[in-house]
């Protein structure tokens, strides 16, 4: 029985299919059982990976009562009293005042009904903004709350 030598196709092609087999194959790499050291980026033998030591004793539950919360000290150990914050001034992000800075989440009728003015008195002092879509640090012309007459 005579076989057939294989067609020059086939011959020329063995070459371009072995390279990428080979590739492939040196990309796998190997299982090195060098032993049991710490090698960074190489984190698939469990065996190997370093873990938080766990509790011998679970450490017991502290449940703080909310009436027996104290402040903390004052940065100034002569203080005794502890001072309060400064009222927030108008145009500050979030505060109604002459302007108002945009913050997160804010509309034009979220901001009117916060500073208790009209939306529209709001919009009327502000020609350049788009009141459908204020952007966040946007500062806007605010109208007096005194001089709103909202029904």
């Amino acid at each position: 029985m005579n076989i057939p030598p294989p067609p020059p196709r086939l011959i020329a092609l063995a070459p371009l299919l072995l390279v990428p087999a080979l590739l492939a194959l040196a990309a796998c790499g190997g299982d090195d059982d060098g032993g049991g050291t710490f090698e960074p980026g190489n984190l698939t033998n469990s065996e190997r990976v370093p873990t938080a030591t766990p509790w011998t004793d679970t450490p017991e539950l502290v449940i703080l009562d909310p009436d027996n919360i104290n402040p903390l000290p004052p940065d100034n150990p002569n203080q005794t009293e502890p001072t309060e914050a400064p009222e927030p001034n108008g145009g500050e992000p979030g505060v109604c005042g002459d302007t108002y800075t945009v913050v997160s989440g804010d509309t034009t009728f979220d901001i009117a009904d916060r500073c208790g003015v009209s939306a529209d008195d709001i919009i009327a002092l502000n020609p350049d903004i788009d009141p459908a879509s204020l952007s966040i640090g946007q500062v806007l012309n605010m109208p007096s709350a005194d001089s709103d007459d909202t029904e």
